[in-house]
C-alpha cells in the first residue's frame, strides 16, 4: 500500500509526503523480513529442543528395556515355582536352587548388557 501511495497517480500529496510514504514502505519490508527471520530462528529452536527431548526419551526408554529383560526371566521363575505342585523336588528342601537360579539369570543379564554398554 506505500508503494501505491508513493506513486501518486492522482496527484492528492505533495512531494515531500510522497517520499515519506516511501520510507515507510521501506520500513515496513524490513519489519516484515526480520519478523519472518525470527520465525524462522523459532522453528530451527523448537527442532533442536524437540530433537533433544526425543533423544532423552530414547534413552528412558532403553534403560526402561534393559531394567524389564533383566526381570522377566525372574518372574517367570517365580510363576513356576509359585504354583506349589507337589512333585516338584526343589519343595522338599526349600527354595534355595530358585534363589540360585535367580541370581545366576540376573548376572547373567547385567553382564551382558554391560558387555553391549547398554547399562
Amino acid at each position: 500500500m506505500g508503494k501505491q501511495l508513493e506513486e501518486n497517480e492522482n496527484g492528492f500529496f505533495a512531494k515531500k509526503q510522497v517520499k515519506y510514504f516511501g520510507v515507510i514502505s521501506d520500513r515496513a519490508d524490513r519489519l516484515m523480513s526480520k519478523a519472518s527471520q525470527l520465525l524462522e530462528y523459532a522453528q530451527q529452536v523448537r527442532d533442536a529442543y524437540k530433537a533433544q527431548v526425543d533423544a532423552q526419551q530414547n534413552n528412558n526408554m532403553q534403560f526402561l528395556t534393559v531394567i524389564s529383560t533383566i526381570f522377566f526371566p525372574l518372574t517367570l521363575i517365580t510363576s513356576w515355582y509359585g504354583m506349589n505342585f507337589h512333585n516338584m523336588p526343589e519343595l522338599k528342601h526349600g527354595y534355595p536352587g530358585v534363589i540360585i537360579l535367580s541370581v545366576v539369570v540376573m548376572i547373567t543379564c547385567i553382564i551382558i548388557f554391560k558387555r553391549k554398554k547398554m547399562l
